[in-house]
């Protein structure tokens, strides 16, 4: 495990003079640009995706961009009444309804369409607000994200292709959400986010988690793991990262042993050649998604559900987050 200062600072840019930043920074880039030209208008795939967690809720929200279609996803799980999740959808042709800010520091992100707003503001961390449909009811409000230590990647997919990621899990979260005439009260809560820009390879696929939670002792804990995305020469993921009270540290890389089943079955996922994470998820539920549109598609799956095991030693019990099994041909 490598401790947070070992990791530089990003420089404010992914070139410098003739030089891409290729690294793992823990702070994020100022700037974030990606060639639209050519080709490569049709690789760049951008999303940002932002999941809170309180004892009594999990919402997560994604604002993605495929070029040829923009997607809006939300969803919400009442953890106390152990009900299934309920969800919301949306497609926008050309992304018509989707901006995406130019860096995950700098800019608003923003959904509009005629049932649905959305908008993540950057500041110091996100200040989210939405309205959309959830079910039957309309999911209203806002929630603040503060803004601490980051896992932020600049890495090289192929020639002339490369991807950036800004990853953060386990950050003070607040504000209040309602859900019908429920209340969601996010203080005191914890938040994860995604938000990536990539000059995505045709074929793309992936094993993801992300987790926030408290540990015995009261330490905030955040968890992001992945795999066959980001791997470097040993096949070891370099996105991945645990967070305590806000510091990170790297994470070695793991394995996900999948079940036959990922919507009802239990995961594994262990270091690959150490004893830094051995943990296993509970699916709760699950969100899927499979779209054709003849030379593109994507399925994915992304259950919902607790966190058992140890990373680095600690404990963890019953914290919350997801999974994912992702393949994209884009």
């Amino acid at each position: 495990m490598t401790a947070s200062d070992s990791l530089p600072n990003a420089p404010a840019s992914f070139l410098v003079g003739d030089h891409w930043q290729v690294g793992v920074y823990r702070t994020p880039f100022a700037r974030a640009e990606l060639s639209r030209r050519g080709w490569q208008r049709l690789r760049l795939k951008e999303w940002h995706y932002i999941s809170l967690t309180t004892d009594e809720w999990f919402v997560a929200v994604g604002l993605v961009n495929l070029g040829y279609v923009g997607n809006l996803f939300s969803y919400a799980v009442d953890r106390v009444q152990g009900r299934p999740a309920v969800e919301y959808g949306a497609l926008s042709p050309l992304g018509r309804a989707l901006s995406i800010a130019s860096s995950s520091v700098d800019g608003t992100t923003s959904w509009k369409s005629r049932d649905a707003t959305v908008s993540v503001a950057a500041k110091g961390g996100w200040n989210l607000e939405l309205d959309i449909p959830l079910g039957s009811e309309r999911l209203r409000g806002s929630a603040r994200i503060e803004a601490r230590e980051s896992l932020a990647m600049l890495h090289r997919l192929g020639p002339g292709r490369l991807a950036y990621t800004h990853k953060a899990a386990g950050w003070p979260a607040s504000g209040q959400l309602e859900l019908g005439a429920r209340s969601i009260r996010l203080d005191g809560g914890l938040a994860a986010s995604d938000w990536t820009r990539s000059q995505a390879n045709r074929v793309t696929e992936w094993k993801w988690a992300s987790m926030s939670g408290f540990l015995r002792d009261g330490t905030a804990i955040g968890l992001n793991l992945s795999a066959e995305v980001y791997d470097d020469q040993n096949g070891h993921s370099v996105e991945n990262a645990v967070w305590l009270n806000g510091e990170v540290r790297r994470l070695s890389g793991v394995h996900f042993e999948m079940p036959s089943d990922p919507k009802t079955m239990r995961w594994l996922i262990r270091s690959l050649d150490s004893d830094e994470v051995a943990i296993e998820f509970e699916p709760l539920g699950a969100r899927e998604e499979h779209t054709n549109f003849g030379l593109v598609r994507t399925d994915f799956v992304q259950p919902y559900g607790r966190f058992e095991g140890r990373v680095c030693g600690h404990g963890v019990t019953g914290c919350f987050g997801v999974v994912e099994t992702h393949l994209s041909v884009w």
